[in-house]
């Protein structure tokens, strides 16, 4: 069933991977060689809300509202951010299509490698949790799955690359990148896990500009994800980030093609920053 387009807008449905043809004068930045990230951009207190819009035309629909926080925790005796993401129709919409989907992820402080991630899901009455479990000295993840309807599934995930993400953590991991020495169709690569499988996923240096919100003028740096062909999405870099030209690297907003029409993420307010907010123009 192709999912509704409320799904597109405020659930964790966007999914960074597949394959599309290599631009020419592109580079693909060969992968870190440890799990160091260049530029931890933010600390537990962090808080980031996004207006979600969808766009067809000339209509514009609000649809809900997507929740980022952080908290600094302990986990299995291990220091760690606490990310949680949480994608909330508004009661408005309910009656067409109600979301509440929640996920979180354990990572570590220095590196953003998962130790736990799970997601909880109830997009229009349908229903699902699935949690990973990382054996970080075996590169082995465990999944359990839970359908709500009676039928649960476990599998074990071998091999998995010691430095990549989950579906949550991407959207911190991209956030690391260094861009000072990068040229625009750059592509830095990384590896994530999703619906059981590894995927090799990269995002694409777009350069700078200055983009306007409705929180003001910032100056930004455009980045390009690479986007899994799905039943709603549009394989290949249809979705865009606007991330902030400070040591925040805030995406201020998130724009994603869809089959029909596109979705544009706005962020609504922020707090708990890391670093001055610099990029702001107004």
């Amino acid at each position: 069933m192709i999912k509704p387009l409320l799904i597109t807008a405020v659930s964790f449905s966007t999914i960074f991977s597949g394959a599309v043809e290599e631009p020419a004068e592109s580079r693909v930045l060969p992968p870190a060689g440890s799990c160091e990230v260049p530029h931890m951009a933010f600390k537990g207190g962090e808080s980031l809300t996004y207006k979600v819009y969808y766009n067809w035309g000339t209509l514009w629909l609000s649809g809900g509202e997507v929740y980022f926080k952080l908290t600094e925790e302990t986990y299995k005796n291990i220091p760690v951010l606490h990310a949680s993401g949480e994608a909330i129709s508004y009661k408005s919409f309910d009656w067409f299509f109600k979301v509440r989907d929640k996920v979180d992820t354990y990572m570590n402080k220095e590196t953003l490698q998962s130790y736990k991630f799970s997601r909880d899901v109830y997009e229009g009455g349908y229903t699902f949790y699935r949690s990973y479990d990382w054996d970080r000295d075996k590169n082995i993840i465990y999944s359990y799955q839970d359908n709500r309807k009676g039928k649960k599934t476990t599998t074990t995930i071998k091999d998995v690359d010691p430095c990549g993400v989950d579906l949550l953590s991407t959207f911190y991991w991209i956030r690391t990148i260094d861009f000072t020495n990068l040229k625009k169709g750059d592509k830095i690569p990384v590896k994530m896990a999703i619906d059981d499988e590894e995927y090799d996923m990269y995002v694409r240096y777009d350069g700078k500009e200055v983009y306007e919100t409705k929180l003001g003028k910032f100056n930004c740096v455009k980045i390009k994800p690479l986007l899994m062909s799905g039943q709603v999405f549009k394989e290949g870099e249809g979705m865009t980030l606007w991330v902030t030209d400070d040591d925040n690297r805030i995406p201020v907003r998130i724009e994603s093609d869809l089959r029909v029409g596109r979705i544009t993420c706005d962020l609504k307010s922020y707090g708990g920053n890391k670093y001055p907010f610099t990029s702001k123009i107004n």
